[in-house]
């Protein structure tokens, strides 16, 4: 959540200390690399945003959000049918999160 509202912020030097500390603390948690791709959304590089997403959910393939943030990643990208696919493995994997 925090990274989240820091990208709604345009807070890119906190967002950036966060995704560090996140990292730092455990590598292995989806939540550190979801913080991390919403780093790199700020920045408008979305490719590689969608690379963390992507990590979060090798770590965790149940973690709604990370499927949400890449679904937004993909129409950043025009790509609206992953986009699609993304945002129904988030429903899929929670009914009610609507995000």
């Amino acid at each position: 959540v925090l990274s989240t509202t820091l990208w709604h912020l345009k807070k890119e030097v906190e967002l950036s200390h966060l995704a560090q500390r996140a990292v730092d603390f455990d590598r292995s948690s989806p939540e550190a690399w979801c913080v991390v791709g919403n780093c790199f959304s700020l920045q408008k590089e979305h490719e590689t945003a969608l690379t963390f997403f992507r990590r979060s959910l090798q770590l965790d393939p149940g973690f709604t959000y990370s499927h949400t943030l890449s679904g937004h990643e993909y129409v950043s990208n025009e790509d609206f049918e992953q986009a699609i696919n993304c945002y129904r493995d988030a429903l899929r994997g929670d009914d009610r999160h609507y995000n």
